[in-house]
């Protein structure tokens, strides 16, 4: 039986509310899926090319379209309905993946046709977290927000945890082209799930609403605060530099395991190595808020910065594979501090009626800009430099950036603000 939205019960298990159920496995399904992708897409461009700047393109094709289209999607699929969207936008993520594996059928797919399925699969996606971000406060309760989240992203972060290490396996027995195909289907399963739930995504919304000619000036004003606040101000620019270090690391991984202990992409050990920082980002969900309740965002943050900085170090110098995993958990839970606590003190000190704008904004300048910048800059280094030394190159954002943010924070705290 689906509840309707004026008949949702106060005492009704979210695990016993159908749509939910089907937005969470939906979500699930879809992250799953992507996990492997994850890892095949960089293992086909690597084996094609051997050349770390195309491999690093594949991690900045996947971030750029956030910074391209994120405000305009924010604002179309607010104007639209949601569910429609999320479908659409699923199933054409479906059809884009479906081509590698069917041209893998008859041919090695080209190195473009890859980067361009991940840049187009990337920006559809945009479009569906624009409406996704909508779709889950008015699915449920306003006092269920917290655990419906909760449930959202936690089973999300055990699937990345889980997929990539499968996703190995997948890659030694049936071939990166192959792996690729459960991508695609999973985006279909998830687009069956969205489009079978029962109650609207979308709040009812006066057709007279002028807001619309507002937009720019909405815009600006989201921007001007983020930049204007200090304390926001301070976390951000936190944020682009750890991004900035996260998208080298990530656009090297292929790049570091193959030239560092010699683990090419038929070895299952791979997917080992890009499990084990979504690992150590779930230890870090687990440990922060009893860190949180001793200490202010600041020193964590910074804490995480520097703590990066020594585990990249740690990861050009690394002496057997064991250590790597070990060291890229250790990434893990440094770059988690420091985007729960960006996300924390954003959302803390932006008065409501900014918090999408603000939020947005912050999201586009770490993930929009600093991750594909630092896949980018990883790649050419590696092309003329080697791993070990890029490395430890990307490092010194972090290094850079401790610093001032302690000068900074040490300002602010004398100013009265935590």
């Amino acid at each position: 039986m689906i509840l309707s939205e004026q008949e949702t019960p106060r005492a009704v298990s979210l695990w016993r509310d159908g749509d939910f159920v089907r937005l969470w496995a939906a979500r699930v399904v879809s992250v799953a899926g992507s996990a492997v992708t994850a890892v095949a897409l960089p293992a086909l461009v690597y084996a094609q090319t051997q050349s770390p700047v195309l491999t690093s393109l594949l991690a900045a094709a996947s971030a750029a379209p956030y910074l391209m289209f994120g405000l305009i999607a924010g604002a179309m699929a607010d104007r639209t309905d949601r569910r429609r969207l999320m479908v659409w936008t699923d199933l054409a993520r479906g059809a884009l993946l479906a081509t590698v594996p069917l041209v893998a059928l008859v041919a090695e797919p080209a190195w473009w046709h890859l980067l361009a399925v991940a840049w187009l699969v990337a920006s559809v996606g945009v479009w569906f977290d624009a409406a996704s971000f909508g779709a889950l406060p008015t699915l449920v309760r306003a006092d269920q927000l917290v655990e419906a989240n909760s449930r959202v992203w936690s089973a999300s972060t055990a699937a990345q945890i889980a997929m990539p290490a499968l996703a190995g396996l997948m890659i030694a027995s049936i071939g990166a082209g192959a792996s690729v195909a459960v991508d695609a289907v999973s985006f279909a399963v998830a687009a069956a799930l969205v489009y079978a739930i029962g109650r609207p995504l979308n709040l009812p919304r006066d057709a007279a609403d002028g807001s619309r000619r507002g937009l720019l000036a909405d815009v600006r004003e989201g921007m001007r605060f983020l930049f204007t606040e200090p304390t926001i101000r301070l976390f951000t620019a936190l944020g682009v530099s750890s991004a900035f270090s996260g998208g080298a690391l990530i656009g090297l991984l292929v790049v570091y395991a193959d030239r560092r202990f010699g683990i090419g992409q038929s070895d299952s050990r791979l997917g080992m190595m890009f499990a084990a920082g979504g690992i150590g980002a779930l230890l870090a969900t687990l440990l922060l808020p009893q860190l949180s309740r001793r200490f202010a965002p600041q020193p964590l943050t910074l804490a995480g910065m520097a703590a990066g900085a020594v585990v990249l170090v740690g990861l050009a110098l690394a002496p057997s594979w064991p250590v790597g995993v070990a060291l890229l958990a250790a990434w893990g839970v440094a770059s988690m501090f420091v985007i729960v606590n960006g996300i924390s003190v954003r959302q803390a000190l932006t008065p409501e009626h900014l918090q999408g704008r603000v939020n947005v904004v912050g999201r586009m300048l770490t993930f929009g800009v600093g991750q594909p910048l630092g896949a980018v800059a990883a790649g050419l280094l590696a092309e003329r430099l080697s791993v070990t030394t890029t490395l430890l190159l990307c490092a010194i954002p972090l290094v850079v950036a401790v610093a001032p943010g302690i000068a900074a924070a040490r300002r602010q705290t004398s100013d009265g603000v935590r």
